[in-house]
């Protein structure tokens, strides 16, 4: 069974990111389980997004500790994984700047949230076409989303560690799951 926590502040994509997610992992024929947690009354309040997906019928979707932890802001205290993916400056294991390479790469700061998506779809090993994933994506700016994606995607652990501020990584592996059971990863663009 995968388990993905994703937190940030309101307006910096959790539910986005989540629900892109969790969607591609339905439509590829998975168990999927996604439980918010926020207050909706508050712009820039924390947001967390519990998502477990799995072959077989999920029993709990409760996660007290998650595989892969995307950390978008520093209010994401008391959320524990095995791997932690986040924004400059917010954790020791892997850092990628994802709002900075938002404007860098496409002019705006929104689309690091889609890069974040293009990460951790490579970390849960996510394999879609284009038109799969541009399909699961917001209408407004799509194909400069889906560039971002692909672009978060496609980065490659040479680039993390010379250009984008990473720190020695733990591995991480879904040991646990049957053969075959996490293979998603999207298709080269040719």
């Amino acid at each position: 069974m995968g388990k993905v926590i994703i937190s940030g502040e309101g307006g910096q994509g959790v539910r986005v990111i989540s629900h892109s997610l969790a969607t591609l992992l339905a439509n590829l024929g998975y168990e999927v389980s996604l439980l918010y947690d926020y207050d909706s009354s508050v712009r820039g309040a924390m947001s967390v997004a519990y998502l477990t997906f799995d072959k077989e019928p999920i029993a709990n979707p409760v996660v007290e500790e998650a595989d892969i932890l995307l950390k978008l802001s520093n209010k994401a205290e008391g959320l524990h994984a095995v791997k932690t993916v986040c924004q400059t400056g917010l954790c020791t294991d892997e850092e990628i700047p994802f709002s900075k390479l938002g404007i860098e790469k496409f002019g705006r700061e929104v689309f690091g949230n889609m890069i974040a998506l293009g990460r951790l779809m490579a970390l849960v090993d996510v394999e879609v076409s284009e038109e799969e994933l541009a399909n699961v994506l917001p209408l407004k700016y799509r194909e400069e989303n889906l560039s971002a994606v692909l672009f978060g995607h496609h980065l490659k652990e040479e680039d993390l560690e010379r250009g984008l501020n990473s720190r020695k990584r733990r591995e991480f592996d879904f040991s646990s799951k049957q053969p075959g059971e996490i293979e998603l990863e999207a298709e080269s663009q040719a």
